[in-house]
This record gives C-alpha cells, sequence and structure tokens, in this order.
C-alpha cells in the first residue's frame, strides 16, 4: 500500500491519468495490429504482383527477350534464372508464407495448378558476411552498410512450355511502425495529466480548508467559521460544518454558564448551614460538620475558577515556552522546592502563555506535593514539543493513570484534603494540552516515582 497516494489529489490524479495512459497502451497496441495486418498484407500483394508481372513477361518473350529480363532482373533486387528442373524440392507447406505466396501467386496468374509453383523461405548463410548478403540482392555495399539481412523467398515457376523459372528476391517485411502517432498520443496524454492536476488542486482546495479547520476546531471552538465555496457538495459540508461548531459553542457555553451558576448559588446554602453548625453543642460532631462544609466550598471555588478560567478563549501568541517553563522552576526553587530543569534553552511557540503556565504550575506543585524533588526535562522532536515532570514520591496504581485526568477523581492512597486538593488540577493539565492539540500522560517510573508528560505539536 505504500505505493498508493495518501491524498485525494493523489488518488484522483492516479485514477485520471492511469486511465488515460491505459486507454493509450490499448489504442497504441489495437492500432499496432492494424498497421501489422495492413503492412503485411500490402507487401505480400505487391512481392506477389510483381512475380506474377515477372512471370507473365517470361511466358510471352522470345528467347532472346527472356537473356534480357533475366539480365535486367537486378533492377527488382532480385535474381533470376530458367532451369530444367525445380530449384526446390516439392514441399508440402500448408501454413505460413509459403502457403500464402503459393495461393496467392496461382490465382494472380490465372488460378493455374499450385503444383506449378513452389515457395520456401530461405534463410540468412550464417557461414557468409553481410556484405555478401547485400552484394546477393543486388545492393551497394558502401551505400547500404547499415542495413541488416532481410528474409528472402525462393519461389519456382513452372512457364507455359515447361521451363522452370527460379525467383530469388528479398522479402521485406515489417518496416518499423511509424513514431508519429506515438508522439501525438504522449503529447495528448501529458496535456490531459497537466489540466487534471490544475482542475484537481482547484477543486480539492476546499476540502483542504475542511481539514484545517477541523483541525482548528479540535484547539479552539471559537474558531472562526470556515468559508463555503466551491462545489455544490462541498458548501453544503461546509455550512454543516459551520452549523455543528455553532451548536458546539452554545452548548460548550450553556454548561459552563450552567456549572458556574450552580456552584455560584451552593455558596450561599454552605454559609447558612456554617452558621447553624456553629450552634451544635457536640464539639466533635461541630468540628466534622465545619470541615465538611469547607471542603465543599473549596470544590465550588476551584469549580468557579475552572468554569472562569475557559482555555479556549485565551489568545495565541507567540513565546518563549523553554524560557517560561524554566521561570516557573525558578520560582518553584525560590519557595524552596527541589526543582531541576534540563533541556532547550530557547524554544519558539505559539499557544496560550496562561493557560501553559497554568498546567506546567499544577504539574510541578503535584511533584512537590508527593515528592521530595522534582525533574523538569524539555525536548524537541518530529515537530512535537515533549514536557516531562518526574518526581520520585509513591505513584499511582496503573489502573488509575488515566482515572486521574477526570474532574474531581482523586487516588486516596495518596492524597486527602492537606495535599490532594479537590482533584482538579490534572484535568486542567489534559484540557490545557487539549486546547493546543496536544495531550497529557502518566507513567510510573522503573524506578520509583512518576512521570507525568505534556505532548505539544508546533
Amino acid at each position: 500500500m505504500r505505493f498508493v497516494p495518501q491524498t485525494m489529489l493523489g488518488r484522483t490524479l492516479a485514477i485520471v491519468v492511469g486511465g488515460i495512459l491505459l486507454v493509450q497502451i490499448l489504442g497504441g497496441i489495437m492500432h499496432y495490429r492494424e498497421w501489422q495486418t495492413f503492412t503485411e498484407n500490402a507487401e505480400r500483394t505487391k512481392l506477389i504482383e510483381r512475380m506474377a508481372t515477372y512471370v507473365q513477361w517470361m511466358n510471352t518473350a522470345s528467347p532472346l527477350q527472356r537473356e534480357f529480363l533475366l539480365r535486367s532482373n537486378r533492377l527488382y533486387r532480385m535474381k533470376a534464372w530458367q532451369s530444367n528442373q525445380p530449384s526446390i524440392e516439392d514441399l508440402d507447406n500448408w501454413f505460413g508464407i509459403e502457403a500464402f505466396v503459393r495461393t496467392r501467386l496461382a490465382e494472380t496468374l490465372g488460378n493455374i495448378d499450385k503444383d506449378r509453383i513452389r515457395v520456401e523461405e530461405v534463410q540468412p548463410p550464417e557461414t557468409r558476411k553481410p556484405e555478401e548478403w547485400r552484394k546477393d540482392e543486388g545492393e551497394d555495399y558502401p551505400h547500404h552498410k547499415k542495413k541488416r539481412w532481410r528474409p528472402r523467398l525462393l519461389v519456382a515457376v513452372q512457364l507455359d512450355d515447361g521451363v522452370w523459372l527460379n525467383m530469388q528476391l528479398p522479402y521485406i517485411g515489417l518496416r518499423e511502425p511509424p513514431f508519429f502517432p506515438f508522439i501525438g498520443l504522449t503529447v495528448m496524454t501529458l496535456f490531459v495529466a497537466l489540466c487534471s492536476v490544475l482542475i484537481m488542486r482547484s477543486a480539492n482546495k476546499p476540502l483542504a480548508r475542511m481539514a484545517k479547520a477541523a483541525e482548528r476546531l479540535g484547539r479552539d471552538v471559537n474558531a472562526p467559521p470556515m468559508s463555503a465555496d466551491g462545489p455544490r457538495e462541498v458548501r453544503e459540508a461546509a455550512n454543516a460544518f459551520n452549523e455543528m461548531q455553532t451548536r458546539l459553542r452554545r452548548f460548550i457555553q450553556d454548561r459552563t454558564h450552567m456549572l458556574a451558576a450552580i456552584s455560584h448559588d451552593l455558596r450561599t446554602p454552605i454559609t447558612r448551614m456554617k452558621l447553624r453548625a456553629e450552634f451544635v453543642d457536640d464539639d466533635e460532631q461541630r468540628e466534622k460538620m465545619l470541615a465538611d462544609l469547607d471542603e465543599m466550598e473549596a470544590m465550588i471555588s476551584a469549580t468557579l475558577s475552572f468554569a472562569r478560567d475557559d482555555v479556549a478563549h485565551e489568545t495565541v501568541s507567540d513565546l518563549d515556552l523553554a524560557a517560561l517553563v524554566e521561570s516557573l522552576c525558578e520560582d518553584m526553587r525560590e519557595t524552596g522546592g527541589d526543582v531541576t530543569y534540563e533541556g532547550c534553552e530557547e524554544l519558539s511557540f505559539k499557544g496560550r502563555p496562561v493557560a501553559l503556565k497554568r498546567a506546567m504550575t499544577n504539574l510541578i506543585g503535584n511533584a512537590l506535593k508527593y515528592g521530595q524533588t522534582c525533574k523538569v526535562l524539555m525536548v524537541e522532536e518530529s515537530g512535537q514539543v515533549i514536557i516531562r515532570v518526574q518526581d520520585d514520591g509513591p505513584g499511582i496504581p496503573e489502573d488509575d493513570l488515566e482515572e486521574v485526568f477526570r474532574p474531581f477523581r482523586r487516588v486516596e492512597s495518596s492524597r486527602n484534603k492537606e495535599t490532594g486538593g479537590v482533584g482538579l488540577g490534572l484535568a486542567v493539565v489534559r484540557s490545557v494540552a487539549h486546547a493546543h492539540g496536544g495531550t497529557a500522560q502518566l507513567s510510573n517510573l522503573p524506578e520509583g516515582g512518576l512521570e507525568a508528560k505534556l505532548i505539544l505539536p508546533k
């Protein structure tokens, strides 16, 4: 399958140009076969008429005239001589050129008895030099020295007086096929292929724009709609795509607004419940109720922050990603964190700086919460930026490596209210990665600890 074009333009051109070439090849084969048949028939007819004319002259000529005709036969590059016995044995050739010449020559001479005609095809003598072949054919050797051996026919015809006329003459056979029709077919094929390339490139532009619009939508639901132009089917697909984008944007906005509204409205009853909890006489129960209410308030605050700080609303700009990550590591070191950075010193990147800073802060913060040290590695490979954040903590069970990216999902064995937050940090990280067309992954290190990998395409 590696030889099959992978683009719509390539496959369409392969079908169009391949079909044209196939038609041209088949047409060329048919043309050559028709030309071959016509040339063979014309050559054989010419050959038979020449021999029949010569035989008729010899039949009507006097002995002196026959001698003159035998001497002048070199005009036709033909050897001719008389004999009382034929120069050919009685061969029974029912197929091939011998049978054809024998039948047609008998018909041309007035349907004479075929037994009076004998035909044999003479093969090139291997023991003789090419110049001797040409001399036998009556050709001037220096003038024709580039010519090759031509097959010859030896024909013996019994004249009316019983004398056998023996004729040996070259059988030209097939010449090279005319080349000019194939030049025309080649030029026409190239012209059609060029026109097909130009037309198909123009026809595939809307599809390419749709692919870019779909990729842009995956990163930013608020991206501008794609232009609807081109063929009717492409315009209908573009309009449907734009309508889908509008519905997705409206759906996300409604869900975000609803989430923010619910989170905001819950603060009032939580405040009332805190006030009522103060009147509980049992100190232990009162402390537990207040702790639960504090946790609920923290979750609501985080949810409001998550809903307000929508990544897609931030404008994409040029930034130095290496400087941004290195500055975050420096800030963490100033607050007492054991953070090291290795990798690119400078890396130009198009992205959302606030969102990226928030994602990296979450990753580095998690590494310092659950481990003693944090190591940040940044590399650029295959058109992607890969940022690895490694810690020496207890890690996460393999079954939960994907689950922890879900909102409010915490691994209870390693997170609690004092250390783990509400479980939105990794959800924010993956949301930022998806907004940039990338992804986020977690894996346990063989030597212990956890590695968080942020993959961002350039």
